[in-house]
């Protein structure tokens, strides 16, 4: 079998199998005879936290729009998560508490538009996958380090794969039409391009010094009926924390500090935390938590984009996907949702008839890794104290201050509020850029808030005047 571009398609390999892996082997089960995932570590047999994901351990969402990529690569995928008791909130933003830069929006309790929400953890999320892609008759995952990409000088490409030893024995090759690179933010292509030859792609940063601790536990049941909770740091707040329900009756709570704050490391100081940051219905909930296993800790330094897009020469062979090309701010828990985004691109790409694979997808990637990278380096330089090498164009920080005040009409305007869910879940568009009526709504809004205010202090100061006169 042999694809326009000259190479093979009876073999493609994946290298790491989290979720970014085995998304991208369901995607190439549909164009490769045969697919092999590499991946090495223990992989459970049923939802559990692994080792080599220190992050599963922590918050982790599900965006709206993830979900419903996640269901279109794995049909009856969300049927079966709610099955198994993951939770899900149809068309209930009475169930979300949504704390953004220190405003918490008004959303009411039913939306205009259809908004369904899952809530599975990172193990469950990853099991359902990982099983789904077991049960492809043409995809093997084994438990194997693959050591580096063989690559042919001659030819331009990488030919397959070398895997480290076992026991005492010699590295092994295993020839493949294509690699694909779903190491996550470990990755090593940067430094085999060049080794090979090639440049190593620029990369963009943005130093948000985030540490994690998170607490699992349970709590008996209809205390609160938000199912997810979240209350991000702000320009005047660096710690904030986030809570979510998940299946078995586990609740997750993680506190984090951006800008290097470091966050509380007991459960008795979250809960501490929480009562500053929440209203006062959870902390009688949470009074009656109990604790499930320790505390775990994990450190988050930088977001980081590596622009393959801007190379001019990249080797056939071989292409970045999932976080190997860009990991984001974990708080704004887009990651999950941007993965499902890039199986699409590498679905069309494979279908294309153009010959160059990894500039196809690398373009598509950075097409919708653009406006939610963006975004979040606005918010994150505007609100919380990160910083970059990288030249910030002179509009990043207006626009956060306009947003600022977007976020704060939205505490009291559910249309406004709504919008921001929709677009925060990555549903009706990348780009979180208010159309004008948005923006009139905010301006009207915030007008007759500043003329409310402004008539209140013209009245407290004629009471005061008169006050002054009658003594």
């Amino acid at each position: 079998m042999a694809a326009s571009g000259g190479y093979s398609r009876d073999h493609a390999v994946v290298i790491g199998g989290s979720i970014a892996g085995l998304c991208a082997a369901r995607v190439l089960s549909d164009c490769y005879a045969r697919v092999s995932v590499y991946e090495r570590d223990e992989l459970p047999s049923a939802p559990a936290n692994r080792a080599t994901v220190p992050q599963d351990r922590h918050l982790h969402m599900l965006m709206a729009r993830g979900a419903d990529e996640f269901e279109g690569l794995f049909p009856g995928l969300l049927k079966d998560m709610v099955a198994a008791g993951v939770p899900v909130l149809e068309n209930r933003p009475d169930r979300i508490h949504l704390g953004a830069a220190g405003h918490v929006l008004g959303t009411g309790h039913t939306l205009r538009d259809e908004f369904t929400a899952y809530v599975p953890s990172r193990p469950h999320l990853e099991w359902q996958l990982r099983k789904r892609v077991q049960e492809i008759d043409n995809v093997g995952i084994v438990r194997r380090s693959v050591a580096e990409p063989r690559f042919d000088r001659a030819r331009q490409r990488v030919t397959g794969v070398v895997l480290d030893p076992l026991d005492q024995g010699e590295p092994e090759f295993v020839p493949a039409g294509l690699v694909v690179d779903a190491a996550g933010r470990g990755t090593r292509l940067p430094v085999w391009l060049e080794q090979w030859g090639y440049q190593r792609p620029v990369e963009s940063t943005i130093d948000i010094g985030i540490n994690y601790a998170s607490q699992q536990f349970r709590m008996p049941e209809g205390l609160i009926a938000e199912k997810v909770v979240v209350a991000g740091a702000s320009h005047d707040q660096s710690l904030g924390l986030g809570m979510l329900h998940y299946e078995d009756g586990i609740w997750v709570l993680t506190t984090f500090g951006v800008a290097n704050a470091k966050p509380p490391r007991t459960f008795p100081e979250m809960l501490a935390l929480a009562d500053k940051l929440l209203p006062a219905h959870f902390s009688a909930a949470l009074v009656r938590a109990q604790p499930v296993g320790e505390p775990a800790y994990h450190a988050f330094p930088a977001s980081r984009w590596r622009r393959y897009h801007k190379l001019d020469r990249f080797p056939a062979g071989i292409v970045p996907f999932g976080d190997a090309v860009a990991s984001f701010n974990p708080t704004f828990g887009q990651g999950m949702t941007m993965t499902s985004l890039q199986a699409g691109h590498l679905r069309r790409a494979l279908q294309s008839p153009v010959d160059d694979l990894a500039r196809e997808l690398n373009r598509a990637t950075a097409k919708t890794t653009y406006p939610v990278w963006m975004m979040n380096a606005i918010g994150d330089i505007t609100f919380h104290h990160a910083g970059t090498k990288d030249r910030i164009p002179w509009w990043w920080r207006p626009s956060g201050a306009l947003f600022d005040q977007f976020l704060g009409a939205a505490e009291t305007e559910p249309v406004l509020a709504e919008w921001f869910l929709r677009r925060f879940s990555l549903l009706d568009s990348l780009y979180m850029v208010p159309p004008p009526r948005i923006i009139g709504g905010a301006m009207r809004h915030n007008m007759r808030l500043w003329l409310r205010e402004r008539r209140q202090a013209i009245k407290d100061r004629r009471g005061a005047v008169t006050t002054l006169r009658s003594l």
